[in-house]
């Protein structure tokens, strides 16, 4: 299939182009995408050799992004994430019993829970601002750049929401809720038809204090410190033109493996775990560290020059991780991960501006 499909892009003779993970718009031009994300998690709950329960958490996410370049190479843009559906479900778990010898926390031998509805929010999940340039380009320079290179810096702002806790309105936000900073490098070349591609992202979280409130609206927790999770993840990939027609119309198929490293992360106690004891809700939890890896494939089509419509998905799984240091209990091997992600983005290239320079002194 891959020889055919190459052999079918080699017939056409493209013009410049970057991958779509370095492309970035020409001066005084940008580009506004919306972009809608399915993310799961599915795994058991194990302590020791046995299956106390299983877990389902499944995020739904609609990202408002907008760039603009102001210079040749140089661009600010907005990012506006907001958590559709952050949902946390569980399934076949036990309830969470003392045990007197070992002094700790034990789901073994102890009755089983009713299936209880599952724990959901919704919210913004905070801004991000930031800049991009890209310091070599296939297109945007004319100087026969072989390579793209896509630099970005970002800081992402606290929000006065989070799926942490419920709200004075009863319901539970979305998103960390946290500040963070962000650091991504996008590299990609031109090999025939082919566009291998490279992303590093290096996310740092910070830390919220917050009243951890229930449902009935009770505090739980005053001023607990909680941290998100900060991630290092590498993507890399190769997108494969297999069609051009019309004016800047084309396809591309995308082919890409994921790998990545998630910190540990202080949260509420009781949050991620079907049941836990009354000594531990009003404090502060932590989650172990993991690594998971997926693959996926996706989509490129740029309907005309001015409108792009991606779609991808991907499998993966991850390792396994203590949920709550307070007890023995961690995911299993095994543990899947699936993600669906569609684009809309509209590419403002007028050409009334081709020919402005910047004003030199």
């Amino acid at each position: 299939m891959f020889p055919a499909l190459t052999l079918l892009a080699s017939m056409v003779l493209p013009a410049a182009q970057a991958a779509e993970v370095t492309e970035l718009a020409p001066m005084l031009r940008g580009d506004v995408q919306l972009r809608y994300d399915i993310d799961a998690e599915r795994g058991r709950l194990v302590e020791g050799d046995q299956t106390v329960g299983r877990r389902v958490l499944t995020d739904h996410t609609l990202n408002w992004t907008g760039s603009f370049s102001i210079l040749q190479g140089a661009a600010l843009f907005i990012e506006l994430p907001q958590s559709l559906s952050q949902r946390v479900a569980f399934k076949d778990a036990h309830a969470m019993g003392f045990d007197p010898v070992d002094d700790v926390g034990t789901m073994v031998d102890t009755p089983a829970l009713a299936d209880a509805d599952p724990t959901v929010g919704s919210g913004m999940g905070g801004t991000w601002l930031g800049m991009k340039g890209a310091p070599f380009s296939e297109t945007l320079y004319q100087r026969g750049d072989r390579v793209s290179w896509l630099l970005e810096a970002a800081v992402r702002f606290k929000d006065k929401t989070n799926f942490w806790t419920y709200g004075p309105r009863g319901t539970r936000g979305g998103g960390p809720g946290a500040p963070a900073f962000r650091l991504r490098g996008a590299f990609s070349t031109t090999h025939r038809s082919a566009q291998p591609y490279l992303v590093a992202t290096w996310t740092r979280a910070g830390r919220i204090n917050t009243d951890v409130v229930d449902d009935a609206g009770r505090v739980v927790a005053r001023d607990l410190e909680l941290r998100p999770s900060s991630d290092v993840e590498l993507v890399t990939g190769s997108e494969l033109n297999v069609a051009q027609y019309g004016d800047g119309a084309r396809v591309d198929l995308d082919f890409k493996g994921r790998f990545g490293y998630r910190s540990w992360q202080d949260i509420p106690s009781g949050l991620y775990l079907p049941d836990v004891l009354d000594a531990s809700r009003a404090l502060t939890a932590t989650e172990s560290e993991y690594a998971y890896v997926s693959g996926g494939f996706g989509v490129n089509w740029r309907i005309i020059h001015y409108l792009q419509w991606n779609v991808s998905g991907d499998v993966g799984f991850t390792t396994p991780r203590t949920i709550e240091h307070f007890y023995p209990v961690s995911t299993g091997m095994g543990t899947m991960t699936w993600g669906v992600t569609t684009s809309l983005r509209f590419r403002i290239r007028d050409e009334l501006f081709a020919t402005v320079k910047p004003t030199l002194p």
